[in-house]
């Protein structure tokens, strides 16, 4: 009972992730549906109820939501998402463990810190192109920097999980 259940939205659009307890009582009080249940099987058992638990829950009646914030290419970067955005792999010569992040188009001339400009890159590839464009360096990118979009790469996974389960 210790796992944690992914809930959807009527919708099929990730909605939260909850404990297993309160997934069980959303059950218990009809406001949600079992749509892939716990591997391996267990089954929850009061005095007159017994209930597989659930992996994944479906709410019953659609719950309106705040808008998130859009993320795209002009919004501020932290370099640590610019980082696990590469997988820490660099941008210029693809070598694996970068640990530094590199604005594509410097910052001394006027380049900011936001996801289109930014890529991560190991420290041998961002001291040799220092404050030059890629291009003024010899040094073509080797993928275009673009906002990470987690919310469609989770969503996308939901449905996956949805289809194997069936």
């Amino acid at each position: 009972m210790n796992t944690r259940v992914r809930v959807l939205n009527a919708t099929y659009e990730d909605f939260d992730v909850i404990p297993a307890a309160r997934a069980v009582v959303l059950l218990t009080e009809d406001l949600a549906i079992t749509l892939v249940e716990h591997t391996p099987r267990f089954v929850v058992r009061s005095q007159h109820v017994a209930i597989p638990l659930p992996r994944t829950i479906q709410l019953l009646e659609y719950v309106h939501t705040p808008p998130r914030p859009v993320v795209d290419d002009d919004t501020r970067a932290s370099f640590k998402i610019v980082l696990a955005r590469d997988h820490h792999r660099c941008a210029y010569c693809g070598d694996a463990g970068a640990t530094t992040v590199d604005h594509v188009y410097p910052r001394s001339r006027g380049g900011g810190d936001n996801y289109g400009n930014l890529v991560a890159a190991c420290a041998d590839c961002n001291g040799r192109k220092a404050d030059r464009t890629p291009e003024e360096a010899g040094m073509p990118l080797l993928w275009v920097p673009r906002a990470p979009r987690t919310d469609h790469k989770r969503q996308h996974a939901i449905w996956r999980e949805l289809t194997l389960s069936n």
